[in-house]
């Protein structure tokens, strides 16, 4: 599996690329979430900068989530995983760096990841797994589904991103389809600050009610959620995360990278610097997830 690092570099190196051409960055001050804003994911470059902030963190973050699905499992030999919202597929890389880390290279993995874009940059499978990419709707995807055969049903980041009708819609099949495990997980990366944590939380409510309809239970309370006593950095707790300190420098300064800047010294907005400058996420602090067993009631 490639590792994070190289992942990184390869999407840095095309972003620089990109920028040496003297062009305006002013379409990346677009990546900022505010007021529920969302990007423009259909624009390679801003995928690139997306990546270059966050798969850092997320890969990890993610790397923690399985980890903690493996403990739960009895004598792992396969993993099948539908993952929901799947950008890029750093959660199939966080999977197979999870059995890495539980020296169980050999357990085989069934990925179906979901996303309404074609992202480039995915994570490029080992041989033996079985990966399947499916552009569209999950909301729609969950419709047409007969039945839910997976392990681990995966929300990286995209519960958010879901309207509470196509949540609800989501929610309805899994009360009213066959589920074939007896036991099952559905795991759920959550937003940090607390009115948008608040929000992902109701719809975690609502997946685990619309499931116990259909003859589950878990321990679980909805609003109970993981997170790290700490803001240490990553690569504290995983020497395999080790962040590309040319990628770091370009990101970190990337409004003097503008073409307007490179003529003039200066930005030709005010918020440019506020919006350019953006650190990629490198510690800990910000991890808010949720791992939900669910059993099959007797």
């Amino acid at each position: 599996m490639i590792e994070i690092t190289k992942y990184l570099q390869t999407v840095y190196e095309d972003l620089q690329r990109y920028v040496d051409n003297d062009v305006c960055l002013c379409k990346f001050k677009e990546l900022n979430f505010e007021a529920g804003a969302l990007p423009d994911y259909e624009d390679i470059n801003i995928q690139q900068l997306y990546l270059l902030r966050y798969a850092f963190a997320y890969a990890f973050e993610y790397s923690r989530m399985y980890l903690d699905v493996l403990s739960q499992m009895d004598g792992v030999n396969g993993i099948s995983v539908t993952s929901v919202g799947c950008g890029s597929m750093i959660d199939y890389w966080s999977l197979v760096h999870a059995l890495e880390m539980k020296r169980k290279i050999d357990c085989s993995i069934r990925y179906v990841g979901i996303d309404k874009i074609d992202w480039s940059y995915k994570i490029p499978k080992r041989q033996n797994d079985e990966v399947h990419y499916l552009i569209g709707n999950a909301a729609d995807v969950f419709a047409h589904n007969s039945q839910f055969i997976s392990n681990v049903y995966f929300f990286p980041k995209s519960i958010s991103e879901f309207s509470d009708g196509e949540l609800n819609a989501m929610a309805n099949s899994f009360s009213s389809k066959k589920i074939q495990k007896n036991k099952f997980f559905v795991c759920i990366s959550l937003r940090e600050d607390d009115r948008s944590m608040d929000r992902d939380i109701q719809k975690t409510k609502c997946l685990i009610e619309a499931i116990s309809k259909n003859g589950f239970y878990t321990k679980w309370p909805y609003d109970r959620y993981i997170y790290f006593d700490c803001n240490d950095g990553i690569a504290s707790f995983d020497n395999d995360f080790q962040y590309p300190s040319d990628a770091l420098q370009f990101v970190t300064n990337l409004n003097m990278e503008c073409a307007n800047y490179k003529i003039q010294e200066m930005n030709c907005q005010s918020d440019c610097r506020k919006y350019l400058r953006r650190w990629p996420i490198l510690r800990v602090g910000h991890i808010r997830y949720q791992v939900i067993m669910f059993e099959r009631e007797d």
